[in-house]
């Protein structure tokens, strides 16, 4: 019969390494194979521990401080937890519950067990019904989550191996949806990993150096391999918090415990340089969400600089086989992903400068200038070569955010030559629709009405292309976005041509009132565009009730072709009266769906008032102008 040592051996290269080439027709054959030989380790240290009837630790770890915890029942244990995270990766959940529970009892951890829901206790379908009705407290215990850690628990043997157990139980109750438990359990291996660094001087063992043989314990007796496996697995402890505490509603911690996971990955130098690159640059986005632009940039700033240090290992690959081409386009997509979220850093910024010049409303004092920026910084890289290519606070004029526009404009448009419109048709769209968005913002600060149409004309070149290129029938919801921020556009480009003739105080010349209907009328057939978009395919008419993510758009739609149609510069008496019987029939079609839907009347407040002003002005000022061309 084989060793003990040769058949575990034999279980975890199956389990670690083969079953990462199972075919697709069996994903856990061998899984179920290493289950086996588990299952055979289990039954024999069984026999062992029954003839014993004694921890054996008779010296085997007596050296290193394990209490009470002999060598079989740390094997036992480490079997058993690993029969535990095979049922889980193979969706038996119940039984993977049972066996990590069992494995903690084995080390003497019960305490870190009682403090969360238990579906041994309260039943598979009660524990599926909560999650689904989102009542988990009413199966949580009252017992303490801070229960006593026990000195077997925190045993240079197995330390690793109740961290393990609890992270996997973490895994499993976020598998459920049961997220209060899942964090009870990553708790507590946080707290069995800080207690084991106040009481222990001795190095951890791995669990895979339980059944190493004399030769291979003498060998590595010097070595860390312990120390950085105990570090990797309070690391994950951490990744698995961030996810815990997103799913509970608790964005500011779940974005620390990201950040603090990146930190260990770096100063353990243990970590995909892509994945890392990516998961910094995503995690930018939400401090730029709460404008803490400094944190932002130096996420980005990280990214950027662990992406050109893997830069030269992607470059040095020759080979052309299918794994390299796979790590080669890996990289261009992170570096075109990582672009894109500078573009949206800059982006953020730009609206951020703009929403700081609207002055506030009096009595209303802005809070944003008076919260202190988290210091949130990696020390093991310099980055501030890269930091110093943008700013990190809002600017006050166009001197200050034309820097920011085009370093935005750069990295989008990088990113834009990775996803294509052929190959990516809704990351290329969507990075189209950031690059105008970039023109709006910097055209905020314009001071030029002449130069400020022009950006807005680069917005319109940018949408008319992709409109044109996609197929409505496939892309509806992104063509009625383009459509509206069409109008949009036209619409403020008409508003600039206005005021340059309003400026020099007479009528507009033949060549600027064509130029103003033209962006009038442009912006009107966009509108009208995006209005026929929601039309009731069977009736081919308006609904009479408008989804509820389309109900604002479609209202302030009428409400600008109204106002648009009377800005028409008219030709004719004739085509006046055109134009003001079209601008009235738009503001009553505004105002009779709000009668008709009263619980819109509050989402249309201020259009409404227009609205029904204007319904009332507009049949005595198209009276009077009949009377005047009268006489």
């Amino acid at each position: 019969m084989a060793s003990l040592e040769d058949q575990y051996q034999k279980a975890w290269q199956l389990f670690q390494e083969e079953s990462h080439h199972d075919p697709d027709s069996e994903p856990y054959k061998s899984k179920y194979a290493a289950r086996e030989i588990f299952e055979e380790l289990k039954s024999r240290l069984s026999k062992q521990l029954d003839e014993d009837d004694v921890d054996d630790g008779e010296g085997a770890f007596s050296e290193e401080g394990v209490d009470g915890v002999g060598l079989t029942r740390a094997r036992m244990a480490a079997v058993v937890y690993h029969l535990g995270v095979i049922a889980v990766e193979t969706e038996e959940f119940s039984t993977g519950e049972e066996h990590l529970n069992k494995a903690l009892i084995i080390i003497g951890d019960e305490g870190g067990i009682s403090s969360g829901v238990s579906s041994l206790t309260v039943g598979e379908a009660e524990v599926a019904a909560a999650a689904l009705r989102g009542v988990e407290e009413n199966l949580l215990p009252d017992t303490s989550e801070t229960a006593p850690i026990s000195l077997t628990a925190i045993a240079p043997a197995t330390v690793g191996l109740a961290i393990s157990c609890h992270n996997q139980l973490g895994i499993l109750w976020s598998n459920r949806a049961l997220y209060t438990t899942a964090k009870r359990h990553l708790d507590r291996a946080n707290m069995l990993y800080e207690e084991y660094q106040k009481q222990s001087t001795t190095p951890p063992r791995t669990i895979y150096s339980l059944f190493s043989t004399n030769s291979e314990k003498d060998s590595s007796c010097d070595d860390t391999s312990g120390i950085d496996a105990l570090e990797k697995l309070h690391t994950l402890t951490f990744y698995y918090l961030a996810q815990v505490y997103g799913h509970l509603g608790a964005p500011d911690k779940s974005a620390w415990y990201c950040h603090s996971t990146l930190q260990r990955q770096l100063a353990s130098k243990d970590y995909d340089p892509i994945d890392w690159s990516i998961n910094a640059a995503t995690l930018s986005q939400f401090y730029q969400g709460k404008e803490k632009f400094r944190v932002a940039r130096h996420l980005l700033a990280s990214a950027s600089k662990v992406l050109s240090g893997h830069e030269a290992e992607v470059d040095t690959l020759q080979e052309e086989t299918h794994e390299v081409a796979h790590k080669q386009e890996k990289y261009r997509q992170c570096k075109a992903d990582v672009g894109r979220c500078w573009g949206r850093y800059c982006l953020v910024l730009l609206q951020a400068s703009c929403d700081r010049a609207i002055p506030d409303e009096p009595g209303q004092e802005s809070q944003e200038e008076h919260q202190p920026e988290e210091e949130l910084q990696f020390v093991q890289l310099e980055v501030s070569d890269l930091e110093s290519e943008v700013a990190a606070s809002p600017g006050e004029n166009f001197d200050e955010v034309r820097p920011i526009f085009l370093a935005g404009l750069r990295w989008l448009t990088t990113a834009r030559q990775y996803y294509t419109l052929e190959d990516h048709a809704s990351d290329h769209v969507s990075i189209s629709q950031e690059m105008s968005h970039l023109y709006k913002a910097l055209a905020f600060f314009e001071p030029s009405e002449e130069r400020r149409c022009k950006m807005h004309k680069r917005r319109v070149d940018l949408l008319t292309t992709l409109v044109e290129e996609l197929n409505p029938q496939y892309y509806i919801h992104v063509c009625r976005q383009i459509n509206y921020e069409l109008a949009e556009t036209y619409s403020a480009m008409m508003d600039n041509k206005l005021a340059l003739v309003e400026s020099g105080g007479s009528e507009p010349t033949p060549p600027q009132a064509k130029k103003i209907n033209v962006l009038a009328t442009s912006s009107i057939q966009y509108f009208l565009h995006y209005l026929d978009s929601l039309k009731d395919r069977a009736t081919g008419e308006q609904p009479t009730v408008y989804p509820e993510d389309a109900l604002r758009p479609a209202l302030v739609a009428w409400f600008h072709l109204g106002r648009l149609w009377s800005k028409l510069v008219a030709t004719s008496p004739q085509t006046k009266l055109q134009n003001l019987s079209q601008s009235l029939q738009n503001y009553k079609r505004l105002v009779e769906y709000c009668d008709k839907n009263p619980h819109c009347q509050s989402i249309m407040a201020q259009e409404l008032a227009v609205c029904r002003e204007m319904v009332q002005l507009l049949p005595l000022k198209m009276e009077q102008f009949r009377a005047l061309t009268r006489l």
